[in-house]
C-alpha cells in the first residue's frame, strides 16, 4: 500500500518518513511541501493513501482535499490544530491526528487506512453472472440481488446502492469504479463520474441524462459515445 505526505513544513515530513519506516505494510512515495505539485502527482499516479496538513499558506488542507476528483485516494489530516475536526470527518477521512503524534498513534491511523482499502477491494470476478452479493451496511451485511439495482451513486469512498421497492438507498463502503468493474458484464454501465445504472431499468432517456423511474440521472460527456454505442448495438 502507498501513500504520499503534504505539509509546509519540512520538519513535519522528516518525522513522517521516520514514522513510515516502521510501518511495513506501507511505502511512502513522496513528500511535498507545495501542494500544486502533490496534485499534479496524483494526477498521474496511483496512491492509496494521502496525509496532509490542514494549515498551509496556499491552500487549506480542507480545500486541497474538497478538489481532489472522486476517485481520490483516502486521506488523513496530521495538523496542529483540533478545530477542524469535524469539518475533516465531514469529507469522509480515514483519521485526523493531531501534532505532535506519537508513533503508536500513527502506526493506528495507517492500519485503519489499510483495512479501509480491504474493505473496498473489489471482489474477484467469476465465470457465472453474479445475480447477488454482499455489502457491510449499518452493522450487518446484507444481501443485494442484483437484478433489483436501479442505480448506483458514488460518493468518494462509499457508494448508495439504490433498490427497486426499497425506499432507502443501502450506503455502504467502496469505489463506483470497483462496483462498474464488478457488474459490468451484468447489464451496468457507467454514464457519469456519479452513476452506474442498470440498464434494464432504463425507463427513458435523452441526449444528456436517462430516467430511472422517477430519477432522472445525467449522462456526462465522456461517457456518452459508450451509452449510447451499447444501446445501438
Amino acid at each position: 500500500m502507498t501513500f504520499i505526505a503534504l505539509d509546509d513544513e519540512p520538519l513535519a515530513l522528516v518525522l513522517i518518513e521516520r514514522l513510515a519506516r516502521e510501518a511495513p505494510d506501507w511505502q511512502l512515495l513522496r513528500t511535498f511541501t507545495d501542494a500544486a505539485a502533490a496534485a499534479e502527482y496524483l494526477g498521474r499516479n496511483t496512491v492509496d493513501l494521502l496525509i496532509t496538513d490542514i494549515n498551509m499558506p496556499d491552500i487549506s488542507g480542507l480545500e486541497f482535499v474538497r478538489q481532489l476528483p472522486d476517485e481520490r485516494p483516502l486521506v488523513i489530516f496530521l495538523t496542529a490544530y483540533k478545530d477542524h475536526a469535524l469539518e475533516g470527518f465531514e469529507l469522509d477521512v480515514v483519521d485526523y491526528l493531531v501534532k505532535p503524534v506519537a508513533p503508536a498513534r500513527f502506526q493506528r491511523a495507517l492500519a485503519k487506512a489499510g483495512e479501509w482499502l480491504r474493505l473496498r477491494e473489489p471482489a474477484p470476478a467469476g465465470p457465472a453472472p453474479e445475480d447477488h452479493f454482499f455489502v457491510f451496511s449499518e452493522y450487518q451485511e446484507i444481501r443485494i440481488t442484483t437484478a433489483d439495482i436501479r442505480y448506483i451513486e458514488g460518493m468518494g469512498d462509499y457508494v448508495k446502492i439504490h433498490l427497486a421497492g426499497s425506499p432507502r438507498p443501502v450506503v455502504t463502503l467502496g469505489r463506483l469504479k470497483h462496483m462498474a468493474d464488478r457488474l459490468r458484464d451484468h447489464g451496468f454501465q457507467r454514464i457519469h463520474r456519479s452513476y452506474l445504472i442498470n440498464l434494464a431499468r432504463v425507463d427513458a432517456k435523452q441526449k444528456s441524462r436517462v430516467r430511472i423511474g422517477e430519477d432522472w440521472l445525467p449522462v456526462g460527456e465522456t461517457y456518452a459515445a459508450a451509452l449510447h454505442k451499447v444501446w445501438e448495438d
